[in-house]
């Protein structure tokens, strides 16, 4: 009988939805983005939660519109910092995630 996974199992598991959604924001390809989201992800956004895999993308996108680079994942598990920064590096922030099942299910901005 297996048991449950491990941090490096869900890592090894979680980094290709994660490269995925960096290049998308890279290209800012809303479709590629989506593609990264599950149906019921969950979006923390200053004052206000959004919800879906839809709205999600929308709003990873808007980030991705305003940064001029993003850096490789930083991870813990299933869980990662996406960081970017913007405007001759003036302007950086972060998009934390958790992945399950192949597709972000929960994402915050800082």
């Amino acid at each position: 009988m297996a048991g449950h996974p491990t941090d490096a199992d869900r890592a090894a598991a979680a980094l290709p939805v994660l490269l995925a959604a960096v290049g998308a924001a890279r290209a800012r390809d809303l479709d590629g983005l989506r593609q990264s989201y599950a149906d019921d992800a969950v979006w923390l956004a200053p004052g206000e939660t959004l919800a879906g895999g839809d709205a999600a993308a929308a709003r990873h996108l808007a980030i991705a519109e305003l940064a001029e680079s993003w850096d490789e994942p930083q991870q813990q598990g299933a869980k990662a910092a996406l960081r970017w920064s913007g405007g001759g590096g003036a302007n950086r922030g972060a998009v934390v995630v958790e992945v399950r099942r192949g597709r972000i299910i929960f994402a915050a901005e800082g």
